[in-house]
């Protein structure tokens, strides 16, 4: 079985690297000379090896589990260095579809392979053998498609995916990723119940059960969501929330709402979003947004009581 080099052994890498180290699937850890991770990293007990070396440089595949605008730059400086026909496997198609990293480095097989987890959810669910899912595209392997899919498989199988892997394309997972995060996972749901946490004191509800609410039951819901399917869900829930839920989708899910929507995904298919992208500065967003958090009551409230 070949051989996976995992580069890094951040949250997504060292997820990827314990559950197939577990399974027995043959994986080592590739970090850069003076590494941080490199004291977490020798404590998995799996071998390590140098960014640069001439090790590196003949890996058979490679996770390339680093950040999204690292990638490329990763690839100008090992790219050329690495063995014609390495498999690099990507677990976002951002920056190949993107920056079109198949076309820059033609010697090499760019695979996309996206686990649709976080990894420390994708490492607890291996350990309690629940649900994972994800999706890859081999639309940019010239060599031996049928091998490379049954090696990938196993892969997919090693790392505890249950679900899948489905085909895609690397377009296809990078504007389903872009627009999950902005249209719900990101940008809804968190605002949505900062709002309503916000209007309920407001009218006098004890913090801690507006908490409970808007925010701490979110789990509990999605989590039946995920269980029981649209339908199941919507058998299961009591009479007063089955009608809440019909008054909130009339009032809330207008026309306006949609089409608001809809311009996310345009602006993202468009290249649009790829421009704010290139022109943000991510360390004062990040600021900005961590600081909005700090003085939000909900994030208080989350404190308080999990403290």
């Amino acid at each position: 079985m070949m051989q996976l080099t995992i580069i890094g052994f951040g949250n997504q890498a060292r997820a990827w690297a314990l559950n197939l180290r577990d399974s027995g699937f043959p994986v080592r850890i590739a970090l850069r000379p003076g590494s941080s991770s490199e004291s977490a990293a020798r404590s998995s007990k799996l071998p390590l090896i140098e960014i640069g070396s001439s090790d590196f440089y003949q890996s058979d595949a490679v996770a390339l589990l680093i950040p999204d605008d690292e990638q490329e730059k990763f690839l100008v400086t090992h790219g050329t260095k690495m063995k014609s026909g390495s498999r690099i496997l990507y677990a976002h198609g951002y920056s190949v579809s993107r920056k079109s990293l198949e076309k820059k480095f033609p010697a090499l097989e760019h695979i996309l392979f996206a686990p649709k987890s976080i990894g420390t959810e994708l490492r607890r669910q291996y350990e309690i053998k629940g649900k994972l899912g994800a999706v890859f595209s081999l639309e940019h392997v010239r060599g031996n498609k049928p091998e490379t899919e049954i090696w990938l498989r196993t892969l997919a199988s090693s790392l505890g995916i249950t679900m899948g892997p489905y085909a895609t394309t690397f377009l296809r997972e990078t504007n389903a990723d872009l627009y999950s995060e902005q249209g719900l996972l990101c940008s809804l749901i968190p605002y949505a119940a900062s709002e309503m946490f916000r209007h309920l004191l407001e009218e006098g509800t004890e913090p801690e059960l507006a908490y409970f609410e808007c925010w701490h039951e979110l789990k509990l819901i999605i989590n039946a969501m995920i269980d029981k399917g649209p339908e199941g869900f919507f058998d299961l829930i009591s009479p007063n929330a089955l009608i809440g839920s019909e008054k909130g989708y009339q009032t809330l899910m207008t026309d306006e709402f949609k089409n608001r929507m809809r311009s996310l995904l345009n602006e993202i298919k468009s290249g649009a979003f790829d421009h704010e992208v290139e022109s943000a500065d991510v360390p004062a967003l990040r600021k900005k947004i961590s600081t909005r958090w700090t003085q939000d009551e909900l994030n208080k409230t989350f404190l308080r009581i999990n403290s």
